[in-house]
């Protein structure tokens, strides 16, 4: 099988999402509406552990939840006119897209923190690197700073005042 084919398991992931899609209409028409920034998201994110679209799903998700909750305790629960009800009231779209836009700034507020104290973990070990250079040079002189000539087998040569 081809690396970028789907498998057996990848056709009834689709077959099973596809009957619960037209079992669950409303509520699935709810969640294509709001969690159009995940798609997007998804799509933009280009690593391999697709942080932002991870993080922006999970906002995204978490602001589509006060609408899902409202088409199921309706007075009648999953139908497709409380879902359209729903979707074009413009609160709807403010809140569940500002919560998504939240999704953003948070990963990109972690990335930033997290390259920071990677930048400076690695300042603190170079500062580490070269104290232990400085007293390598002080007890084994200067033929251990890297700069001395080394013959053919590694020892230093001679040199030739």
């Amino acid at each position: 099988m081809s690396k970028g084919g789907m498998g057996w398991r990848g056709y009834l992931f689709s077959i099973v999402g596809l009957t619960c899609m037209v079992l669950f209409m409303a509520t699935s028409i709810v969640l294509t509406f709001g969690m159009l920034p995940t798609l997007a998201a998804n799509l933009i994110d280009k690593s391999i552990q697709k942080s932002r679209a991870i993080s922006v799903g999970m906002m995204n998700f978490a602001g589509c939840m006060p609408f899902l909750l409202e088409l199921w305790l309706s007075p009648s629960p999953n139908s497709i006119d409380t879902a359209l009800n729903i979707i074009i009231q413009p609160k709807t779209g403010i809140i569940i897209y500002t919560i998504a836009a939240a999704g953003y700034a948070i990963e990109a507020a972690v990335t930033g923190m997290v390259a920071t104290v990677m930048q400076q973990r690695a300042f603190g070990r170079l500062k580490e690197i070269e104290t232990r250079r400085k007293d390598l040079i002080q007890r084994w002189d200067e033929y251990v700073d890297g700069e001395t000539p080394l013959d053919d087998f590694g020892f230093p040569k001679h040199r030739e005042d």
